[in-house]
């Protein structure tokens, strides 16, 4: 009869202590149940917890302060890419360089012993003629008109070198003005270098220069009047008026080309 009796009160008394343990352990510090589960659960890899302790002030602004990775270095220019614009494979300022580049390419060292020889040739050529050049003489200043509309005065007449011919390489000095405004001028820029019978520089080659070149020796300058039909292709000249041209021969070169 006791042990029935006492039955319900030793029931109730456990239930009493199971909540008060319950309670007690819901009121324990949040890192002190973490660091129990810890020891329980096996090592995992660091995640964002409520377990997990807030970053420091500090911390935080040490790594807003961290540099960013640095940019990578710019990729270098190809120089090899670089082409002339026009086009036309000719290096303007030194014609020799190209044709020297071009046998070395397609022949090897016989295409540059070719052209030592070549240049040996036409360089001994040039040295005796210019042992007997007396430069340049004056001209007479007569103002010349050709049937095409041309006109020019031979300023300085070349006495020594080839006249051009088509397929020669000729260096030339060259000023371009309309009245008072310049438009074209070498002594500002290199020199040009071209094949007589082309036209590699369509702003300033024209109909007009190559037949005032005509007759025209190393050390010759003259003076062009050249009217719109012999213009430059694209150039519009009001009625009446001319390009004036002043041009020097500073080199012929027949015996490369």
């Amino acid at each position: 009869m006791a042990a029935a009796r006492w039955s319900p009160a030793l029931a109730l008394a456990l239930l009493l202590g199971c909540i008060r343990a319950a309670h007690a352990y819901t009121s324990l510090p949040a890192a002190l149940i973490c660091t129990r589960h810890q020891v329980v659960t096996p090592r995992r890899s660091p995640s964002p917890t409520a377990c997990s302790p807030a970053k420091s002030d500090e911390q935080s602004e040490s790594a807003q302060a961290a540099p960013s990775a640095a940019p990578a270095p710019p990729a270098r220019y190809d120089l090899k890419k670089v082409r002339d614009a026009s086009g036309a494979g000719f290096n303007q300022f030194d014609p020799v360089l190209s044709l020297s580049g071009f046998l070395s390419r397609r022949f090897g060292i016989v295409g540059g012993l070719a052209l030592v020889g070549i240049l040996a040739a036409t360089e001994g050529q040039e040295i005796i003629r210019a042992l007997n050049d007396k430069g340049p003489i004056a001209g007479s200043g007569e103002v010349v008109t050709t049937p095409s509309g041309l006109q020019y005065v031979d300023v300085l007449i070349g006495t020594s070198g080839d006249s051009p011919l088509p397929g020669a390489v000729v260096g030339l000095k060259a000023k371009v003005s309309i009245g008072d405004q310049v438009l074209f001028d070498t002594g500002t820029q290199k020199p040009l270098a071209f094949k007589y019978g082309q036209r590699p520089f369509a702003s300033v080659m024209c109909e007009g220069v190559e037949e005032g070149l005509k007759g025209m020796k190393p050390g010759g300058k003259r003076q062009l009047r050249v009217p719109a039909a012999l213009a430059p292709k694209g150039v519009d000249l009001p009625a009446g008026v001319v390009l004036d041209y002043e041009i020097e021969v500073t080199e012929v070169l027949p015996g490369y080309f």
